[in-house]
């Protein structure tokens, strides 16, 4: 599956990248390549932050590979999560959550049952 181009502004410089376009890669001036190195290495650290949050947020609620409810934040610094990260902390909620609840009651179930309360009255009429 092919990704879209990403378009972007450096320096009142529009390119248009994709990961597998070596020549525009290649026509990035050396200003605009260290700028935008610097800036994705930004958003990478803060990719890390942000998965160290979520992940510190699910261990305080008890999700995760042995996580208790006093476990310490991993992250180093607390920050507000983003709506990403709300997103993905409210997924693996939901999935926890789905995963503990009890399964519905099956027809078989329902009809077992109902015919154990029908013999009990059919049995109570007999008696009396």
């Amino acid at each position: 599956m092919e990704q879209a181009p990403v378009i972007f502004i450096v320096n009142g410089n529009t390119y248009s990248l994709s990961a597998g376009d070596t020549q525009a890669i290649r026509a990035i001036s050396a200003e605009d390549r260290r700028q935008l190195i610097a800036l994705l290495e930004a958003v990478k650290e803060q990719e890390r932050l942000s998965q160290a949050a979520v992940q510190a947020a699910a261990n305080q609620v008890g999700i995760g590979p042995g996580a208790t409810l006093t476990s310490a934040p991993a992250s180093p610094s607390p920050e507000r999560l983003g709506g990403g990260d709300v997103d993905a902390l409210m997924a693996r909620l939901i999935m926890e959550e789905k995963r503990n609840k009890k399964p519905p009651i099956s027809s078989g179930s329902l009809y077992k049952w109902l015919g154990v309360t029908l013999a009990l009255v059919v049995l109570l009429v007999v008696i009396l």
